[in-house]
């Protein structure tokens, strides 16, 4: 069975309907696919802030 995790780091996010493939792994949205190059915030609709830990 596929692991349908985001596989940013500290994502915990299910990959839906939006997600983004990247070198092979599945990210929830873009920022994540990107690991929050720009400090974009997780589009994910739970509240996730895996983005503030990608540049802690």
């Amino acid at each position: 069975m596929a692991d349908n995790t985001c596989a940013c780091p500290h994502c915990k996010c299910v990959l839906g309907k939006n997600a983004v493939m990247k070198d092979g792994k599945g990210y929830c949205c873009e920022g994540c696919a990107e690991h929050h190059a720009h400090g974009e915030p997780c589009a994910s609709s739970t509240g996730c802030e895996c983005a503030k830990s990608a540049h802690a």
